[in-house]
């Protein structure tokens, strides 16, 4: 492990020798190249090494060292940023776009000393939809909705991320934003065909969620919300600690966390794939 960080350290050395380059996000994985290895291998295989990005931050304490890896929620951020005040940052990528309202509170979380110097936010999901539904009726009056509209859609399909009927909610977004596609495809096969009359492209996002979201997920606010997922992972994290005791005691093999509770993360790639498959079918 030593001979790897000195390889890191030289390389960062070097990179910012010229004074240049200050600025770095430092994956924790190693990746390994070899055809046996798929990008999904990289992503999970490999030991996160957080605390070589660590030593890294607090070496080089001139350059800007943020961690990047394995973190998926706005409180993992924040328990690394506690653990090394030197680390100038984290890095979220899936985490953040499988469930996006985790992280609306990371001001007030990240930043609590300059809370009074923000903007007010969204009050709850309700707020965001009919805001989001403005901008979506305008980019379809601007543009051709059998290109853009499953653009639009996809955009908001996790924002309720983990909540009852998350799932209806997403394949009802997909259904309707395929319906232009579906229309155009009508009329070429047949002449006489009479489009049916649509309300606007807003009116259909808060009819989809309000038909399948309950009322107090649709108005849950930022700070509800967050203590809820605080909530969330630590009954997970208890879960998986009696999980651990269970197999550990008796011996049992072929358990796992995944099996036990598939991530957000891992409904999102899945979601991500079908949207896929579903924008092959329509070009067709």
């Amino acid at each position: 492990e030593e001979e790897e960080y000195q390889k890191l350290k030289q390389f960062v050395e070097i990179v910012a020798s010229g004074g240049v380059v200050t600025d770095f996000q430092i994956h924790a994985r190693i990746a390994v190249l070899n055809k046996n290895y798929s990008p999904s291998d990289n992503r999970k295989v490999p030991p996160l090494r957080y605390h070589h990005v660590r030593r890294l931050a607090r070496e080089f304490p001139e350059l800007n060292i943020s961690l990047n890896g394995g973190v998926e929620t706005l409180a993992g951020v924040k328990r690394e940023l506690d653990e090394c005040e030197e680390l100038d940052g984290v890095m979220v990528g899936r985490g953040f776009v499988s469930n996006p309202w985790a992280f609306v509170m990371a001001d007030h979380v990240l930043y609590p000393e300059d809370v009074c110097d923000l903007s007010p936010g969204p009050q709850n999901r309700m707020e965001v939809l009919e805001a989001y539904g403005k901008h979506a009726d305008y980019e379809e009056v601007r543009g051709d909705p059998t290109k853009i509209r499953r653009f639009m859609t996809k955009a908001i399909s996790h924002l309720f991320a983990g909540e009852p009927n998350a799932k209806r909610y997403r394949i009802g977004l997909d259904e309707m934003a395929g319906w232009p596609k579906k229309f155009a495809k009508e009329m070429k096969q047949n002449p006489n065909f009479v489009q049916p009359a649509q309300p606007p492209l807003s009116e259909l996002i808060m009819d989809i969620a309000t038909t399948h979201l309950s009322e107090e997920a649709l108005y849950r606010s930022p700070k509800e919300s967050f203590d809820k997922l605080l909530w969330d992972e630590e009954q997970a994290e208890r879960k998986r600690s009696v999980i651990d005791t269970v197999v550990f005691s008796s011996g049992t093999k072929g358990v796992s966390n995944e099996n036990v509770n598939k991530s957000l993360v891992q409904e999102w790639q899945t979601s991500r794939k079908e949207d896929e498959l579903n924008e092959r079918e329509e070009s067709k």
